[in-house]
Parts: C-alpha cells; sequence; structure tokens
C-alpha cells in the first residue's frame, strides 16, 4: 500500500543544481555538469524527485538520525574525492540562495597552491580531498598511492611525514574558517578519509584552537555515526524538508 500513494524520490548527488538554469555544476563526476540531471531523471522514471547535494544529505541524515541529533546547528563536512559540506539549522537543511551553502572545499587556503578543477588555485579541494591529497603524494613522491592507504601506514619517511604534518594543518585551518564564519554546535566528518582517527586528534585541535577568534573553547569535530548511508538516508529525509 505504501507505493500506492503519492511520494517525491529524493537524490543526493555531487555539485548543485543551478537556480537559475536548472543545470547541474560544481560536480566531481565531471560528464554531468552542465546537465540537466533533474528533468533526465524525473523523465526516465516518471516520477517526481528532489536533487541535493551529497554533502547536504549527508548533513541533513547525521543532524536527524546521527551525531548531530542533539544540536542546533550542524555544520557536515565530506572528506572523499572532494571536499563537500552542508549546514542544518533548527533540524532544516540550509542551502541558500543560490543553492551553494556549505561549499567550504572552494574556499581558498593558499593563493599560490595547486589549481583546482573550479579554476582557482589553492582552494581547500586541492590540499585535503582524496583526491587533492593523491595529487600530492605523486608529486612529491613519484608514485602512485591512494589518500586512504597513505594515512593507514605505520611508518612514515621524512618527507611523508612533512606531507601528513601540512594534511593535517591545512584540515585544521579549514576547519577553523568553517568555525569562525558559521560558528557551528558541531562538525561531522564523513567520506573516505573520515575514518583517520588522527584527525580528531589534539594535535590537530590545536591548529584550530590557533586560528579562532575566541579562547579556550572548541567546537567537537567528530567523526559520523551512519557510516556510509548518510547520504543515502539524507536524500530519503529530502522529500520531508519541502
Amino acid at each position: 500500500m505504501f507505493y500506492d500513494k503519492e511520494h517525491t524520490v529524493g537524490i543526493g548527488s555531487p555539485g548543485s543544481i543551478s537556480k537559475h538554469t536548472g543545470l547541474l555544476r560544481n560536480s566531481t563526476i565531471y560528464c554531468h555538469n552542465d546537465l540537466p540531471l533533474k528533468s533526465l531523471i524525473e523523465n526516465k522514471i516518471n516520477h517526481p524527485i528532489v536533487i541535493e547535494n551529497d554533502a547536504n544529505c549527508f548533513a541533513l541524515a547525521e543532524s536527524k538520525l546521527g551525531a548531530g541529533k542533539d544540536y542546533q546547528v550542524v555544520f557536515g563536512v565530506i572528506l572523499g574525492t572532494g571536499c563537500g559540506g552542508g549546514i542544518v539549522f533548527d533540524n532544516k537543511l540550509w542551502s541558500g540562495l543560490h543553492g551553494i551553502s556549505g561549499e567550504w572545499g572552494h574556499s581558498i587556503i593558499d593563493v599560490n597552491g595547486y589549481p583546482c578543477f573550479c579554476g582557482k588555485n589553492g582552494c581547500i579541494n586541492t590540499l585535503i580531498s582524496g583526491t587533492g591529497l593523491q595529487n600530492i603524494l605523486q608529486k612529491k613522491l613519484k608514485k602512485e598511492i591512494t589518500a586512504e592507504k597513505f594515512l593507514n601506514q605505520k611508518v612514515y619517511t621524512s618527507i611523508e611525514q612533512e606531507i601528513l604534518n601540512n594534511f593535517y594543518s591545512d584540515f585544521g585551518k579549514a576547519i577553523s574558517n568553517i568555525i569562525n564564519i558559521i560558528d557551528p554546535n558541531i562538525i561531522i566528518v564523513g567520506g573516505g578519509l573520515s575514518n583517520h582517527d588522527e584527525l580528531y586528534s589534539k594535535g590537530v585541535e590545536k591548529v584550530i584552537l590557533s586560528s579562532l577568534n575566541c579562547d579556550k573553547e572548541i567546537t567537537p569535530v567528530v567523526k559520523n555515526s551512519l557510516g556510509d548511508s548518510a547520504g543515502v538516508l539524507g536524500a530519503a529525509i529530502l522529500p520531508m524538508q519541502l
């Protein structure tokens, strides 16, 4: 009987739908950019859908069902192929005027840094995403190694330790920028690199605290509690946000 009732399908996707053109933009699945993804899917399945950024879906799920369910303002960040983010206020997803709210991955922390696919240099995305870290490893170590495999190593050479320390420092700076602007009650980390326990250590906290315009209290930065299902759960919740 459930499937006989009117319902809307929720879908999470990298990037966001432009409110002006209706086309997908800023997706790390490059071939999807500039496509009318919403109408393409609706025409294919003959059913109404709502599409939201996958990191927004993650943040929504964690705020309602996961690590952020007892907090008023939740910022969810994704450390995966790219660096996505989403903001939830009082259990309501905030997409923003242009639908790009929470896109911390394209904030610049190194103007002389690596080029990003968005056209700028030194975006957070080029430094601490899985793709960004892997590119750094390839350039500096001259070998192919995934970001997750690198972070799971037990022993590091001196140059590898330098890369790792820079990764922690850039993560701390990037998180502190979120806190300085949004000042959320909690920041929840998801994506493939979120399983690296050192991200939540005292060393990273010191970097964050040193970059904040406040005194001793530090915003909790925690690992997600819903695992890889968070984005799917958030997409399922999306229609109830309409």
